[in-house]
């Protein structure tokens, strides 16, 4: 796979992951076809990062060949359990609450991922080291995200107004991590390109009229 399709993999997990925060507005069974469509999104959304995640894998493993292999793994595995969520909620198997709870530690599994494929290209590859440094930011606010939920406890989705500083401090940085995301696609897509090709000038192109 090459980067310009991992290219497209990054823009396609930032179109999906705004697509999810346009269409986020609670129950999907309340929703009708909004929820699915957010359901939809959760799935392409999770697909989207596999591509990522072989480049990261295939760029890194000349140097660091054990530990890029096992961080491929276990970002499959994540990528997996979150789309299986989503698809389970639009089938009606969990309901809203359950798939909330459930994706707490999915999205730390996708941001200790995030980190480890992206901590190890920063160091073992040339690709571009400013969305790297950015992705592992918004990865460890997943990851930290769910640390604060471990001290102070879940929150609950229908529940309104402060639990404990705890449990605050790791929705905003959950929340925080979901608003920076799609930039982080944005972003890395862009540098995956490669620079437009300019052809050889054509004789008697660059005449300047004297």
């Amino acid at each position: 796979m090459s980067r310009r399709w991992a290219a497209y993999a990054a823009y396609a997990n930032a179109i999906m992951a705004l697509a999810q925060l346009m269409t986020s507005g609670g129950d999907p069974k309340a929703n009708g076809a909004v929820g699915l469509l957010n359901n939809a999104a959760g799935v392409g959304w999770a697909l989207s990062f596999a591509p990522l995640a072989y480049v990261f894998y295939r760029s890194s493993r000349t140097h660091a060949s054990i530990v890029s292999a096992a961080v491929f793994a276990f970002g499959l595995v994540a990528f997996a359990g979150s789309a299986f969520l989503e698809i389970s909620t639009a089938m009606g198997r969990l309901t809203f609450e359950q798939e909330t709870i459930a994706y707490y530690p999915v999205l730390g599994a996708i941001g200790v991922w995030l980190i480890m494929a992206e901590g190890v290209a920063l160091l073992e590859t040339d690709l571009p080291r400013a969305p790297l440094a950015f992705g592992i930011t918004t990865g460890a606010l997943w990851f930290f995200a769910n640390v604060l939920f471990g001290a102070g406890g879940l929150p609950s989705p229908t529940a309104t107004g402060s639990v404990n500083d705890a449990t605050d401090g790791g929705v905003l940085l959950l929340e925080t991590a979901f608003l920076l995301q799609p930039f982080w696609g944005l972003w890395l897509g862009r540098s995956l390109l490669p620079p437009p090709q300019v052809g050889p000038a054509r004789p008697g192109s660059d005449r300047t009229g004297l």
